[in-house]
């Protein structure tokens, strides 16, 4: 029983040590971008080997983690050449015209920007001075109407005062043909 429990034992500890190896390159994973992907080969290989030393099987986990790795290289390489093509494009006549091009363009864009803001801004004082002076038109059409019934209202009055006068002037000359009758 002694010797079985040892095993157990031993298993367990091994079991424990793969775990550990296991979550350490997975930590390493985390966050893994393809740049880095080749930079943490060596790092995970040096794990395998440590975990291969201890005796237990780790050829399923080896095998998968060298097929995640095996395009590492060839990555690289690619990369690499893409930067120096860009860099040649870069430099080339075509490239630079285009560019100052769309700096051109960009500065053209910018002005016209500018002025059309400028159009813009301009346009909205005049939409609120119009809305303003129809605002005053309306006050102005309401004083010109209380100004006509003012003056229908004087010119009655003005009638009223000259039916007074005329029948004042009517009395005076009766008045005065009766006075002079008697």
């Amino acid at each position: 029983m002694f010797v079985f429990d040892g095993r157990k034992v031993v298993s367990k500890l091994r079991k424990e040590f793969v775990m550990k190896a296991w979550v350490s390159i997975r930590n390493k994973f985390e966050g893994l971008t393809v740049d880095r992907a080749s930079f943490l080969t060596d790092e995970v290989q040096v794990v395998l080997k440590d975990m291969s030393g201890i005796g237990v099987d780790i050829s399923p986990l080896q095998h998968l983690l060298e097929y995640f790795f095996k395009p590492s290289p060839s990555y690289d390489q690619e990369r690499s050449t893409f930067i120096d093509e860009a860099a040649e494009i870069e430099k080339s006549d075509s490239y630079l015209k285009a560019k100052e091009h769309l700096k051109l363009v960009m500065k053209e864009r910018a002005d016209k920007s500018g002025e059309l803001s400028t159009s813009y801004q301009s346009l909205e004082k005049a939409r609120k001075k119009v809305k303003k002076l129809k605002a005053l038109r309306d006050a102005a059409k309401e004083i010109e109407s209380k100004v006509s019934a003012a003056e229908e209202e004087f010119s009655k009055c003005a009638d009223i005062f000259l039916a007074i006068e005329n029948a004042s002037n009517d009395i005076e000359k009766k008045k005065q043909e009766l006075e002079a009758s008697l």
